[in-house]
């Protein structure tokens, strides 16, 4: 008889409740309270930046099509999928809310124990950002964006991400699209 799925096994509770590993609760180190607070709200950031890469993946297989019908199936999911992407963002930002209760002393109690480690490195962003066609110039400090030395991103990680930038973003899959549309006199 094949075991019933179970809540916690189903959703993998072990793994993600276990991903918590503050450097500041290793031994020797004086604790940091608020630096499980910091991991689990960029855990959550990074979970988020997966479902919204994976709503854009969609988005971006039907613009690809070379004949999209507007009356279609296709193009009601994108509007579907891309609210929810809208909606994915809009609890990010407040999500920043439960950040900002921890204060920038609180933060400095651990920080040096993260170096070099930077949210510059987050990989997941910076491929949101290249999917939807986000300019190199128009970037955050872009000249600090494609380090690969010490505090910069690992080469898989660049690699990735100019792949992903070589491709056709959302924003010119959509002015292809866009171009195609009849216009009347």
């Amino acid at each position: 008889m094949e075991k019933s799925l179970y809540y916690s096994d189903y959703l993998h509770l072990d793994k993600i409740l276990d991903s918590q590993h503050p450097k500041s609760f290793e031994p020797g180190q004086p604790r940091a309270h608020d630096e499980m607070l910091f991991i689990m709200i960029h855990q959550a950031f990074e979970i988020w930046f997966k479902q919204i890469l994976f709503e854009l993946d969609y988005i971006l297989s039907v613009f690809r099509k070379e004949k999209i019908n507007d009356n279609s199936e296709d193009m009601n999911l994108v509007l579907h999928r891309l609210r929810r992407v809208q909606k994915i963002m809009e609890l990010l930002n407040q999500q920043v809310t439960v950040l900002d209760t921890m204060t920038p002393l609180d933060f400095l109690e651990f920080r040096n124990l993260l170096t070099p480690a930077s949210g510059f490195q987050r990989v997941q962003f910076k491929l949101i950002e290249a999917t939807m066609g986000l300019e190199m110039q128009k970037r955050h400090q872009s000249d600090y964006y494609k380090r690969a030395n010490q505090g910069g991103f690992n080469e898989t990680d660049l690699n990735q991400i100019n792949t992903v930038e070589k491709k056709e973003s959302l924003i010119k899959l959509i002015n292809n699209w866009l171009e195609r549309m009849p216009f009347f006199e």
